[in-house]
């Protein structure tokens, strides 16, 4: 199987596991963008429990970080959308799929890496930092199953 097929069809000889997959990511890259992108507060104080941060001379810096997490929301609804068009119309591009999964959580880790909060910014321990590493070998065994070619 190519990660970069010379011909784009529905013609995909890798594992069938990898195909079934992608619908947990799916739901999961649905839920997760439209909550950042619609929610009032971006879904940072329901779901990630971080902490809202104090009004300075009447302005309000949480509004901020809505609208930024927010736009994140956007970016991410835009990449799904994208990728589900490609599953739908182009089963040879799933390792591809899967590939751009795994480089955007990879990139995720770095950021979160580059600009770590402490526990002091949460209430909780959000769901995103409790499944990183296990949604991020998820990605690698998929990736690789993807490209192996069988029918399990």
């Amino acid at each position: 199987m190519a990660l970069f097929p010379n011909k784009l069809n529905d013609d995909y000889k890798g594992s069938k596991f990898a195909i079934y997959g992608l619908y947990p990511i799916f739901a999961l890259y649905i839920f997760r963008s439209l909550v950042h992108f619609l929610s009032e507060n971006a879904g940072l104080v329901g779901i990630a429990t971080i902490k809202e941060l104090p009004i300075i001379d009447t302005i309000d810096p949480n509004n901020l970080v809505y609208l930024f997490a927010s736009l994140w929301g956007a970016t991410q609804a835009s990449l799904t959308l994208v990728l589900l068009i490609l599953f739908i119309k182009y089963k040879s591009l799933v390792p591809l799929i899967y590939m751009i999964c795994l480089l955007d959580h990879c990139f995720r880790l770095i950021s979160g890496s580059l600009h770590p909060l402490t526990d002091d910014y949460y209430i909780n321990t959000p769901p995103g930092v409790i499944g990183n590493i296990p949604i991020l070998i998820y990605f690698m065994i998929m990736f690789y199953l993807s490209l192996k070619k069988g029918s399990t």
